[in-house]
């Protein structure tokens, strides 16, 4: 009797200490996880903290990222890590305050949630529409201090552009730069220049501080072709299975995208003019209409035939290195 009692308490006892091993065990994975835990929140805190704002005397809360979900935007670098220590207004509370109406700023909030899911928005492209019908006024007021407006995310953002100084390009990005005696490859607007939208032009080098002539134009519209090549046969057009003479002059009419006129040749050229125009190229444009603001850039590197390359009215300046092209880029 006694020995069954023994070995009852026993086999209790190698239970318990089974039982406080797994126990410790599973107690040791639970802090261990909550430790993990902790660490990620403090972790998500450091990176996307939340924000208190009074809007008008209306309190709204919000997350970092969702203030900075517009880069380069005003409000953006307002709450920027980076500009922490930055002087921004606050009420008794501590709360951010900012005097705008608060329905008009609540949907804003709601804008910039749907626009962090969006992260490869470009500048250019950013809309945000008014609330309400009769609110276009006062929200665009609102989005103008706020630096939420694409002409103050990009700029220059169409059109041609004489004497455009360096220091006023916001949201370029530079991808091309070569001095015009080099010869000029297109395939560059498909590797190092592939955004949607291209801001052409060239300087002299003596003032690389300006750029003498630029253009804005969208990928789908700066290839615009030229007329073929016209072919005859004692001056009758071309006929089947003849010997055709052909003219080395290509016949350009362009079609003004943003108040820019496009124009390409296959292996020969690449350029444009301001507006709509007709013209001819032999291998480059040479029109003395409107010069200053006409660039024309040869592909080929031959250019003994007809005129060569320009920056504005400065023409035949392909085997020039006081002129350089440059391209700059926005995705």
């Amino acid at each position: 009797m006694q020995v069954s009692i023994m070995l009852s308490q026993l086999l209790v006892y190698n239970l318990n200490i089974v039982l406080g091993e797994d126990a410790f065990t599973i107690k040791r994975a639970a802090n261990i996880e909550s430790k993990s835990n902790k660490q990620t929140e403090n972790h998500g805190s450091l990176s996307d903290d939340i924000i208190e704002l009074n809007i008008g005397g209306e309190k709204m809360t919000t997350l970092r990222s969702t203030l900075t979900a517009v880069p380069n935007s005003k409000l953006s670098s307002m709450f920027s890590k980076d500009n922490a220590k930055r002087m921004l207004p606050l009420d008794k509370q501590g709360a951010v305050f900012f005097d705008y109406n608060p329905l008009y700023f609540s949907y804003l909030l709601d804008q910039l949630r749907d626009i962090k899911r969006i992260p490869d928005l470009s500048g250019y492209h950013l809309q945000i529409p008014a609330p309400y019908m009769n609110s276009h006024v006062n929200f665009t007021h609102m989005l103008v201090d706020l630096g939420l407006t694409p002409d103050y995310l990009l700029s220059p953002m169409e059109g041609t552009h004489l004497n455009l100084s360096i220091n006023s390009l916001v949201g370029w990005k530079e991808c091309y730069r070569s001095t015009y005696n080099n010869s000029f490859d297109l395939s560059v607007l498909t590797k190092s220049c592939n955004g949607n939208l291209l801001l052409v032009g060239c300087r002299s080098t003596i003032n690389k501080k300006i750029l003498t002539l630029a253009a804005i134009g969208e990928r789908e519209d700066i290839l615009h072709p030229c007329l073929p090549r016209q072919c005859k046969i004692n001056g009758r057009l071309k006929k089947k299975n003849k010997t055709l003479f052909c003219s080395s002059r290509h016949q350009c009419i362009t079609q003004a995208k943003r108040g820019v006129g496009w124009y390409h040749v296959p292996d020969q050229t690449w350029g444009f003019v301001r507006g709509s125009l007709s013209f001819v190229v032999n291998p480059c444009d040479a029109s003395n209409l409107d010069s200053d603001y006409r660039l024309c850039w040869s592909t080929q590197r031959n250019n003994q035939q007809g005129n060569g390359d320009r920056c504005g009215s400065t023409k035949n300046i392909q085997d020039s290195n006081k002129w350089e092209r440059l391209i700059y880029y926005i995705q």
